[in-house]
């Protein structure tokens, strides 16, 4: 687990911005859809909000585990 890892585990997921996602090696491709992207391998994935309109913790990780 990196320090950036553990830094946004204090903060709520659903208010990463695009800077912060960024230093966790993610882009945001569309927000509408929740369509993020993997900067190292490539890989996209889309996410769920949950039922309280929270997004799931660690929404953010890589498929692949390229930014765990």
């Amino acid at each position: 687990m990196t320090t950036e890892t553990l830094a946004v585990e204090k903060v709520k997921a659903k208010f990463l911005s695009g800077t912060q996602l960024a230093r966790l090696g993610v882009q945001i491709l569309n927000k509408h859809d929740l369509l993020l992207q993997c900067m190292t391998c490539g890989e996209v994935w889309a996410t769920r909000v949950e039922p309280d309109g929270s997004l799931p913790f660690g929404y953010w990780h890589c498929p692949n585990r390229c930014n765990l």
